[in-house]
């Protein structure tokens, strides 16, 4: 990355898959590595189909999303470009990226910890899902939704000395944390939200018209859904609003509706 930063006539660009070792590098400094996406998960389920005038569905999930390839978008700094993200443009095992960038040219983070493995941006160790529901004696229907999930890990992320590009370069190992506006977090806060179902019945001869409404996020939780992980706005400019909160969970939402059937 430091001779494509200084414009370096021998740095060649190539259209590859990238492994451990190919293509070769400049001098032999550095070295690509393969590409590493795991999931490994444990779930548990239950339910009950509906029997005695309720059903119940229930799962948890214990799981790792682990490696050093978050696949054809890369969350981290929203790049939508399948199979060209920036991780794999430069050597990530690269040690010239801390040895001469750092110093002499003001780069951020190490390059290196994108090639090493650990939880990937979108890792949800804990995920409870219940989904139950109850039918009374005047034919109403009665059903909510319970979805907690623990959050997602934190990285701090300085910019692209190349494509002066927010988001790019890791300043600490995945998942190590950044200090917030709510103080120092290795994750997301956990989302929740319970959503509400009712549904009543009107008999019109051989068919029906069904009065339903739903109610998600019944009571109206905002948890923080993510916060600014970029150290830098671009390369080589600061970002003030490192740490701040920037997005929340939807708030409370009502639907009415009408299902005429037949």
């Amino acid at each position: 990355m430091v001779l494509y930063y200084l414009g370096d006539e021998n740095v060649e660009y190539m259209v590859t898959n990238p492994s451990d070792g190919y293509p070769t590098t400049v001098d032999g400094v550095g070295a690509f590595v393969d590409p590493l996406h795991r999931f490994d998960a444990v779930t548990v389920t239950a339910s009950k189909r509906l029997a005695d005038r309720w059903s119940l569905f229930a799962s948890y999930r214990w799981s790792r999303l682990w490696g050093n390839y978050e696949g054809f978008y890369r969350s981290d700094n929203d790049q939508a470009n399948p199979a060209i993200t920036g991780i794999f443009d430069f050597p990530p095992d690269d040690p010239s990226y801390t040895e001469i960038g750092v110093p002499e040219y003001g780069f951020r983070g190490d390059i290196r910890h994108l090639a090493e493995g650990g939880l990937l941006p979108n890792d949800r160790t804990h995920q409870l899902k219940l989904h139950g529901s109850y039918l009374l004696d005047a034919g109403l229907g009665l059903g909510a939704s319970l979805l907690v999930s623990s959050g997602r890990p934190l990285t701090p992320m300085a910019a692209s000395p190349v494509y002066d590009r927010a988001g790019e370069i890791p300043e600490a190992p995945r998942g190590s944390g950044i200090v917030t506006e709510d103080g120092f977090a290795g994750r997301t806060p956990w989302e929740w939200t319970l959503d509400g179902h009712a549904d009543y019945p009107l008999a019109l001869g051989r068919s029906r018209l069904v009065l339903q409404l739903d109610v998600f996020n019944l009571f109206g939780h905002q948890g923080v859904l993510t916060y600014d992980q970029n150290t830098e706005v671009v390369f080589g400019s600061l970002n003030p609003d490192f740490g701040r909160r920037t997005s929340y969970q939807p708030p409370r939402r009502v639907r009415l509706a009408v299902r005429y059937e037949f």
